[in-house]
């Protein structure tokens, strides 16, 4: 394991271009500025208590701040050769068109650097954190969240633009609100000076909008020359039905495999993680189908997760959602301050279904 003391080949690329960062406009963290002494930890503490000893975590990815007003952003390293169709899908649903667009969940281009002579793109986006961290608390954060998704999608797919990689890694959510005061980019409790754990709210407390993220094999298809079908390009889920024989059948529906990519994300991180799921298993059950021809259209999706997701009463959306690895010594303990927290929630009304403001008003369902 490299010394993070010392960085490492993918580091020093940035590194080598901070100054040109810079006078683009964005600020890198101390420990890529070429002048940089690594602090030395005094009386043994380990080197993970040390700010500038964090290391990015992606060679292709680095975090930064934006110098005209302090924004948290990222950088994404692309090479010329791969940035054509990501730069269409990113300028398109980040132009005043589609920028107000409450179901517009396609992260948003801020800005575009360009490395001339090293044929590079750096993308700046905002600064978002994975979409499952912190995790879940209640089933209606989650309703919130697979709303906003699937809506995000339907979305693309009205458009006739496919994404072709829609999974959990490539959804991320908007910390703005829960973190107000940001948090460091690598170790995500942390503080950004690394003095001390990041303050922070719950979802129902400061509900968050998730993000599509990574665009890079998404692709437009004229709905002129009738049903889509493109080659198999296997994204980050491997476990596509149509893609296991895909020498033989190379060709398929890439919106069939947007709704097999969303609902086998529902079905691994929420179905198998999580108890009390069974309202949604025959839904997703449909989105993940063997038969890609048998899958039900986006908007399908949409409509129906809506109808499920409104029979749930106001008790059901409230009531903790307990991982099958739950400690059975913690349990109780999560249970009393869920408990606590939730008795605040219903004094003050606050909805169970904590949507953010700028998406559609969600009416507090009536317990049984």
């Amino acid at each position: 394991m490299a010394d993070p003391g010392h960085r490492g080949p993918g580091e020093s690329y940035w590194t080598q271009h901070q100054k040109k960062i810079e006078a683009a406009g964005y600020m890198l963290r101390p420990r890529y500025h070429e002048d940089w002494r690594f602090s030395q930890p005094r009386w043994n503490l380990p080197r993970s208590w040390f700010e500038d000893w964090q290391a990015t975590r992606s060679p292709h990815v680095m975090d930064a701040t934006r110098m005209s007003d302090g924004k948290q952003v990222m950088l994404k390293r692309m090479h010329d050769r791969a940035t054509g169709e990501e730069l269409v899908t990113l300028r398109l649903f980040s132009s005043e068109q589609y920028r107000e667009n409450p179901k517009n969940h396609c992260i948003r281009l801020m800005d575009t650097i360009r490395l001339e002579e090293s044929q590079l793109t750096l993308l700046v986006i905002p600064r978002m954190r994975p979409y499952d961290n912190p995790r879940f608390r209640t089933f209606g954060e989650f309703v919130a969240f697979a709303t906003q998704i699937i809506e995000g999608i339907a979305l693309m797919h009205e458009l006739h633009i496919a994404h072709r990689d829609c999974t959990g890694q490539n959804i991320v959510l908007d910390p703005s609100g829960m973190y107000p005061n940001s948090f460091h980019p690598v170790k995500l409790n942390r503080t950004k000076n690394f003095h001390w754990f990041a303050k922070s709210y719950t979802r129902t407390q400061r509900p968050p909008r998730y993000y599509l993220i990574d665009f890079g094999l998404s692709r437009y298809y004229d709905p002129a020359r009738g049903t889509p079908v493109d080659v198999a390009v296997r994204g980050g889920d491997k476990s596509v039905p149509e893609f296991r024989d895909y020498l033989n059948k190379p060709r398929h529906n890439p919106f069939q495999t947007d709704v097999y990519y969303i609902g086998n994300m529902l079905r691994t991180d929420f179905i198998q993680k999580y108890y009390g799921f069974e309202w949604l298993e025959p839904l997703v059950a449909d989105m993940c189908h063997e038969d890609p021809s048998m899958r039900p259209p986006i908007n399908v999706v949409a409509s129906r997760f809506a109808e499920v997701s409104r029979a749930l009463t106001s008790w059901k959306l409230r009531t903790r959602l307990v991982s099958r690895k739950d400690s059975f010594i913690l349990g109780p303990f999560r249970w009393i301050r869920h408990v606590y927290r939730t008795t605040g929630y219903i004094i003050t009304r606050t909805p169970a279904v904590p949507m953010p403001r700028d998406d559609r008003d969600h009416d507090e369902p009536k317990a049984e």
